[in-house]
């Protein structure tokens, strides 16, 4: 992005960035649960689809956001009900998601918003910055202005792992046992 860009994307995040007051919500206990993701090749669509896929219950309703940080959205994302991809034809000019399904997923309020993304998306975080989300979990240190809860690792954690992290830290948040 140049600088124009950043000035508008920036300004847009600080005028509508949500007034949220953080509530935890263990893993285990949580009803409606949005997934962020980048995906960069059809294996970080596999990972990423095994981590919606557990997370999947009859008692849990699971929407995923998927980034393609390209031009057009590859044959291997499959849309869904609850999976929705979105990639740079979808933002407009200064980054901003404008595709429906993305600004519906933004408006709703998840018990949990997990961001599985490993790397900076400007498209994600103008998603986690204006979300009405009760507890917003991620990994990327870049984004931890963002975040309720920042899952910290010596070393890359897959997203399996990162899952089992958060499971375990938002039940003794919450005061449940592992």
């Amino acid at each position: 992005m140049n600088f124009v860009q950043k000035y508008f994307a920036k300004k847009y995040i600080t005028e509508n960035k949500k007034v949220r007051t953080p509530e935890v919500v263990s893993l285990r206990d949580a009803k409606n649960v949005g997934i962020l993701c980048n995906i960069s090749t059809e294996d970080t669509y596999k990972d990423i689809y095994a981590v919606f896929s557990k997370l999947q219950n009859p008692t849990r309703n699971v929407w995923m956001a998927g980034y393609i940080d390209n031009k057009l959205i590859p044959f291997y994302c499959l849309q869904q009900l609850s999976a929705d991809y979105f990639c740079n034809k979808d933002l407009n000019w200064y980054g901003k998601p404008k595709k429906e399904q993305i600004l519906n997923f933004c408006e709703t309020e998840f018990d949990i918003l997990l961001d599985f993304s490993h790397d900076v998306y400007d498209p994600l975080r103008f998603i986690m910055a204006i979300t009405p989300a009760k507890f917003i979990i991620g990994s990327e240190k870049q984004n931890a202005d963002l975040y309720d809860l920042l899952i910290q690792s010596e070393h890359d954690l897959t997203n399996m792992e990162l899952l089992k992290n958060i499971t375990h830290y938002t039940n003794q948040l919450s005061g449940k046992q592992s």
